[in-house]
C-alpha cells in the first residue's frame, strides 16, 4: 500500500475498463476519479490536481493526445496513456504529447499496477530533488534543478520535466557512458523492455533544443548500440 493517497485520474470512454481500473487502483490504496470524456476530464483536473493522468488516446469528444498536451500546460504529473494502437509512430507522437508511459490494450492487470506505481515514484523522487535548490554550470550549459530548466548561453532551451531529468543525468555523470536501459530506468521510472524508441527520441529532441549540434564547448554522444555520454570540448 502507497504511504500517502495519491490520487489518479482515468479518462477513459469505456464505462467498463473504466470502472474495472479503478477498482484495481482502489484495492492498492489509490483514489480514483473517472472521466468519460475529454471534457470530463478538464473538469476534474482543474479541481482535483491529480497526481497521474490514465488517458485513453481515443475520445468521443477528442484527443487524449490534445488532452494530454494541455495538461502539461500546468502539471508535470506522469501520463500513461492506454492505447490499443502499437506502431512506433503513434508511441512517438504519444511521447511528443508529454506521456511518459504507453500500454497497448490488452494488457496484464499487474504489469499496469507496476507501472502506475513505478510512475508515481518516479513522479516522487522528482519532487524531492526539486525542493533542494541548486545550479549546475558546465560552459554556455546551466541547469537550475529547482526551476527544471537548461540554458544555453542563457537561452532557455524549453526542455520538458523527462528531457530534463535525461540530461540532468548525462551532465552528473560527466565523461562516463550510460547506457539506454540506465537513463530509462531512472527517468522514466519503470523497465525498458526493449523499448529503445523513448530514450532515442527523448535524447534527439533534447539535443535539438539545446542546440548541441552548433554548441561550442559541449556535446551529447551517441554511441551506436544505446550509450550515451556528455562531454564538455573545452
Amino acid at each position: 500500500m502507497p504511504e500517502y493517497n495519491p490520487t489518479i485520474l482515468i479518462v477513459e470512454d469505456d464505462e467498463e475498463m473504466a470502472k474495472l481500473n479503478a477498482r484495481l487502483l482502489k484495492r492498492q490504496g489509490y483514489q480514483s476519479l473517472v472521466a468519460h470524456t475529454a471534457a470530463e476530464a478538464r473538469l476534474l483536473a482543474a479541481g482535483a490536481q491529480p497526481d497521474l493522468l490514465i488517458i485513453d488516446i481515443g475520445l468521443p469528444d477528442g484527443s487524449g493526445l490534445a488532452l494530454c498536451e494541455e495538461f502539461r500546460l500546468n502539471s508535470d504529473a506522469p501520463v500513461l496513456f492506454l492505447t490499443g494502437k502499437s506502431e512506433d509512430a503513434d508511441k512517438i507522437t504519444g511521447l511528443e504529447a508529454g506521456g511518459d508511459y504507453y500500454m497497448t490494450k490488452p494488457y496484464d492487470k499487474g504489469e499496469f499496477l507496476a507501472v502506475v506505481q513505478s510512475l508515481l515514484r518516479r513522479a516522487g523522487r522528482i519532487r524531492k530533488i526539486i525542493t533542494e535548490a541548486s545550479i549546475i554550470e558546465k560552459g554556455s550549459l546551466t541547469l537550475k534543478i529547482d526551476e527544471r530548466k537548461a540554458y544555453n548561453n542563457g537561452r532557455d532551451a524549453g526542455l520538458t520535466p523527462k528531457e530534463f531529468a535525461v540530461l540532468q543525468i548525462l551532465v552528473q555523470n560527466e565523461d562516463n557512458e550510460l547506457a539506454g536501459e540506465d537513463i530509462y530506468t531512472n527517468v522514466w521510472g519503470v523497465p525498458m523492455n526493449n523499448d529503445t524508441t523513448s530514450i532515442r527520441v527523448t535524447i534527439s529532441r533534447l539535443k535539438r533544443k539545446l542546440d548541441e549540434e552548433n554548441a561550442s564547448d559541449f556535446a551529447i554522444m551517441t554511441k551506436y548500440g544505446g550509450g550515451y555520454t556528455f562531454i564538455m570540448l573545452t
